[in-house]
């Protein structure tokens, strides 16, 4: 009987070991564009965790563990970042994935994670196709179609009630979602953009200016909201004068906010890992999404196994980040919903 006591705990041991947890290291895997035009985008990510993971580590880690981040370049390319995914899981034996970029993250890479059982956490992204019945994807941010219909309630209740809506590529998630938020308060679309009173943005940062500079040009009187796919930083200094009273929505704190304990740390976390004071929204929520890992592991025991990490996970019921508020639960693993509104003012300032 005592050897067999002994086996078992050997093979338990060998098993931990195997998903990427020893006595003293627990390895994550991530994989994003490095190289490529979304080169920033995955640097600012990678940072983000890496940021926190720094601190939390100088500080003994959790439950003794260093945090280690394996980060593999995909360059964006979905098919790369699948066969990246595959070595990390296969080859590298990370315990979990953390905070991809959309870019990387496809129907066929949550497909094999789902296969492999392997925690999939924090994509940063809003896509719907995070949010579709999955055990193992856990989100920490808002999605899509949250962010619009939270755009349309603020504005419905100001009494604006003609709404249009201006997308950029993926722009089939966005109609449907817009067409839900309407539907719900029984609103009906603008006809056409010059009827509009609130016209929403949903683009990626180029396309997104492009759009706001074609509003603005045309003169219209409509309240233009631009949502999260443009981070806000970047439009407002892209779009320059142009972007006066421009409104933007925002999935993460604004970054100039430091009376937020979270923006705070990241701030200071930043700039002792990276050397310089360079922020985004991007590198915000990664920062974020590696805290609330590092919290579900520490709430799983020193015992670390990948069912104990989402047993953990949704006993976070309401988890206060540092001023960000997460709310998992039983079988919901999809855990933020902040989204804020703030402007652009005429020196290109953000006001919040």
């Amino acid at each position: 009987m005592r050897h067999a006591a002994a086996a078992f705990l050997l093979l338990a041991a060998c098993t931990a070991r195997a998903q990427g947890v020893t006595p003293v290291t627990l390895a994550l895997g991530q994989s994003a564009p490095l190289s490529g035009p979304s080169q920033a985008l995955g640097e600012d990510i990678r940072n983000g965790a890496l940021a926190y993971f720094r601190t939390l580590n100088e500080a003994g880690g959790v439950h003794g563990r260093r945090i280690e981040l394996a980060t593999l370049d995909d360059a964006g390319d979905a098919k790369r970042a699948l066969a990246n995914t595959q070595r990390l899981a296969e080859q590298l034996s990370v315990f979990a994935l953390l905070a991809y970029p959309g870019p990387s993250v496809s129907r066929e890479l949550l497909s094999y994670v789902q296969q492999a059982r392997i925690p999939f956490f924090a994509p940063v992204t809003g896509a719907e196709i995070v949010r579709l019945p999955a055990r193992t994807v856990v989100t920490v941010r808002a999605s899509h179609a949250e962010e619009l219909d939270q755009a349309v309630e603020h504005y419905a209740l100001l009494g604006m009630k003609r709404f249009a809506l201006a997308t950029g590529d993926e722009d089939a998630e966005f109609r449907e979602a817009f067409a839900r938020a309407l539907e719900k308060r029984g609103l009906e679309p603008a006809v056409n953009r010059g009827e509009a009173d609130v016209i929403l943005v949903a683009a990626p940062l180029r396309s997104a200016a492009d759009l706001v500079r074609g509003l603005k040009r045309s003169r219209t009187t409509a309240q233009i909201v631009v949502l999260s796919m443009a981070e806000a930083t970047p439009l407002a200094r892209e779009l320059g004068p142009e972007g006066a009273g421009v409104a933007l929505s925002l999935v993460v704190p604004p970054l100039e906010r430091i009376s937020l304990p979270v923006v705070a740390e990241y701030r200071a976390a930043m700039a002792a890992e990276t050397g310089r004071k360079s922020y985004s929204a991007a590198s915000l929520e990664a920062f974020i999404a590696a805290k609330v890992f590092a919290e579900a592991a520490r709430r799983a025991g020193p015992a670390l196994t990948r069912e104990a990490l989402m047993q953990a996970l949704e006993s976070m019921t309401a988890y206060d980040a540092g001023g960000y508020l997460l709310r998992f639960g039983r079988g919901d693993r999809h855990g933020g919903a902040h989204t804020e509104l703030v402007a652009i003012g005429r020196d290109g300032n953000l006001l919040h």
